[in-house]
């Protein structure tokens, strides 16, 4: 499992294009007051620097609100380098919507900056494991230089399911709905501007990755999104969303590859496949469906990796099922 967990953090794909040399050259403002950079969509690489993920900052009266940290430390201090950039006022909150590499790995530029960092309670059962520590050496092997500087830190404040800020005029809903991508996804609501932060929990422009959650869960965390119905979701991957078609249609696409993923699992293995020939055929399996998934990045490296522990899932499942 370990090695499996390994190999695919040292997964590297490049599209051969330009990668920018600061945070800042990404920099979009998407709503009044509310600004975001957008790392590139694929694995991470020595040669993106790890520049994968999405961050967002938030200006208040009376400071700023952040979500997300990106992968590195020196990636962190970009970030807080381009909110400089847009406003002196102080950096008050940092929300990490989950601990992934690619989302946290940034918080000590964070605090270095004034920042409290809130997580859901997970991360400091994540930050305890010894697996934690094996993703912590293999980034360092990947990325090499660009991770100097980079700790695994905690958070400063941890809750298990709501937690409310209120700053400049505007209420932050931090809100963990369930498990879904990891056990400790948080989500962030701006009411009164009708934008929702989804961390990982949609995706744009490439696989969501199903190795550290539930699936089945997930698919309810989707449906509470829904629910909701923002104006504008910010993605941990890919474009902003703008509209509520956009909306609706990547949260129903997200929904679709895990349903997609998880019937035919179910199928192969009450067909008495067993997980090498799963993993060996996913994708296969998957393209009968959809032929689309095979324009979507890092399909054919992750599926596999999805299928793997879908596979043990599923197989949970029909276990408490008595099948």
């Amino acid at each position: 499992m370990k090695r499996f967990l390994l190999a695919l953090i040292l997964i590297g794909i490049s599209f051969g294009g330009d990668y920018p040399a600061h945070v800042k050259e990404t920099l979009k403002k998407i709503k009044e007051d509310v600004y975001g950079v957008f790392g590139a969509h694929e694995q991470v690489s020595y040669e993106n620097r790890g520049f994968i993920s999405n961050a967002y900052f938030v200006v208040t009266k009376e400071g700023v609100l952040v979500f997300d940290t990106l992968t590195t430390y020196k990636l962190g201090k970009e970030l807080v380098e381009t909110i400089r950039s847009i406003t002196a006022k102080p950096i008050r909150f940092t929300v990490v919507s989950h601990y992934h590499t690619d989302h946290f790995y940034g918080v000590g530029a964070l605090k270095e900056a004034g920042s409290v960092i809130i997580a859901h309670e997970w991360a400091l059962d994540y930050i305890s494991q010894p697996s934690s520590q094996n993703f912590y050496e293999a980034r360092k092997k990947l990325l090499r230089e660009h991770m100097e500087g980079t700790q695994m830190l905690p958070p400063d404040i941890t809750f298990t399911r709501d937690l409310d800020i209120h700053m400049g005029r505007l209420t932050f809903q931090v809100r963990h709905f369930c498990k879904a991508h990891t056990p400790g996804d948080i989500v962030l609501w701006i009411p009164e501007k009708k934008v929702l932060f989804s961390g990982d929990i949609v995706f744009d422009g490439r696989l969501p990755f199903l190795g550290s959650g539930n699936s089945k869960s997930w698919l309810v965390c989707l449906d509470k999104i829904l629910e909701l119905d923002p104006d504008i979701l910010l993605p941990g991957h890919g474009d902003p969303m703008l509209t509520k078609e956009r909306i609706r249609d990547r949260v129903m696409w997200t929904k679709k590859y895990i349903s997609d993923l998880r019937n035919t699992i179910r199928r192969m293995i009450e067909e008495g496949m067993d997980i090498d020939y799963v993993r060996e055929h996913i994708n296969e399996e998957l393209l009968k469906i959809d032929p689309a998934y095979a324009q979507v990045p890092v399909f054919f490296d992750v599926n596999p990796v999805n299928a793997y522990y879908v596979y043990f899932e599923i197989e949970n499942e029909l276990l408490e099922e008595g099948q």
